[in-house]
């Protein structure tokens, strides 16, 4: 991706109106011959998506916009294998899921599990409750206890909402196996929800996603 496309914008931005998405055959053609102007449509249109999934789904934005950028590279240098308009947004989400799942297996290859320091959380705004951040970093202090894959079809499932069939295709694997790492993903976040004081207080008051 050329340097003058480098994504600079706040995280969790809204999704563009669908009829703003570049899903014409014109703009798919423009980015097959690598021209800048339909690269940035595509930025202008999918990059709010792509920060949001990864920023729920990791809940760190201190490392956000490297990760957009290396979603938008590796989505550009494989658009050819994309064929037909419609199939723009799904691949998109699979090219983020797999960067997040990158992300997530390097943390812990460097033992950044469970409890992190305050300096290490996801950075909640200031206006936002105080009870409420605290929920929200205990929230990923159990998301980091489990296992990358389920971790990411609970977060796309139960956090993004998206549809089974959704998940499956972002995650490249059938909806029976969505449905095996939910369950495991619930059971795990569950055992983790009772052991922490907020979290197990949310539990009790039935506040559940099924």
């Amino acid at each position: 991706m050329s340097a003058h496309l480098r994504v600079v914008r706040k995280p969790r931005s809204p999704d563009p109106p669908v009829d703003a998405q570049p899903t014409s055959s014109e703009v798919l053609r423009g980015l097959h011959a690598r021209n800048p102007a339909a690269e940035r449509r595509l930025l202008d249109a999918y990059a709010g998506l792509v920060e949001r999934m990864l920023f729920r789904i990791l809940g760190d934005i201190r490392t956000l916009e490297d990760l957009v950028q290396d979603v938008f590279a590796r989505v550009f240098s494989r658009i050819d294998d994309v064929r037909e308009p419609a199939a723009l947004k799904p691949f998109i989400t699979s090219v983020t899921v797999f960067v997040a799942r990158e992300a997530i297996r390097k943390k812990r290859r460097h033992r950044w599990l469970a409890f992190f320091a305050s300096d290490e959380l996801p950075e909640i705004a200031a206006s936002v409750d105080p009870e409420a951040r605290q929920g929200v970093r205990a929230f990923y202090r159990a998301l980091e206890t489990l296992d990358p894959d389920e971790r990411l079809a609970f977060t796309l499932r139960i956090v993004e909402g998206q549809e089974l069939a959704d998940v499956a295709a972002a995650c490249s694997v059938s909806v029976a196996t969505v449905k095996r790492r939910l369950q495991r993903a619930e059971v795990a976040f569950v055992e983790r929800c009772k052991k922490d004081e907020v979290l197990a207080s949310w539990l009790a008051e039935g506040d559940r996603w099924t």
